[in-house]
């Protein structure tokens, strides 16, 4: 059974999120880009939890990387709660959103997500995007 928790672009989770996408500057460069992910479901009275061990381990976002080896590296890229969060964040790390998920637009996670990749090629690049652990979803 799929789970109703997903990535929006808008707090109000009306817009699905799908992509992370950069376009590289034909010179060769390209300033840092940031962009907010939302992450939540419409769904009312729902959590969600870490399906490995539920309400206790960490729901986790990281990014997926569909075109290993060529694209954006997921080292190009840096997740936090916050855009001050961002400066300090690891490139590559995935980041912890706490043991649970609470449905409604209300309880809707930001991840603010910080793309850095000024060495590649010309060209636009959306092989990487969110995704979650395994997550379980249950009554609130």
């Amino acid at each position: 059974m799929a789970i109703t928790l997903a990535f929006y672009s808008d707090s109000g989770l009306t817009t699905p999120f799908d992509l992370l996408s950069a376009v590289q500057s034909s010179d060769g460069t390209a300033a840092a880009v940031d962009r907010v992910a939302y992450l939540g479901s419409t769904v009312s009275a729902k959590k969600f939890q870490a399906q490995s061990s539920p309400g206790t381990a960490q729901v986790t976002v990281s990014i997926a990387d569909a075109a290993g080896g060529s694209g954006l590296a997921t080292t190009a890229i840096k997740l936090a709660t916050s855009n001050a969060g961002l400066t300090g964040a690891t490139a590559g790390a995935s980041l912890n959103l706490g043991t649970q998920i609470l449905s409604g637009t209300a309880n809707a996670v930001a991840v603010h997500v910080r793309i850095d990749a000024p060495a590649i090629a010309a060209g636009s690049y959306s092989d990487l995007s969110l995704t979650t652990n395994l997550l379980v979803e249950v009554a609130a």
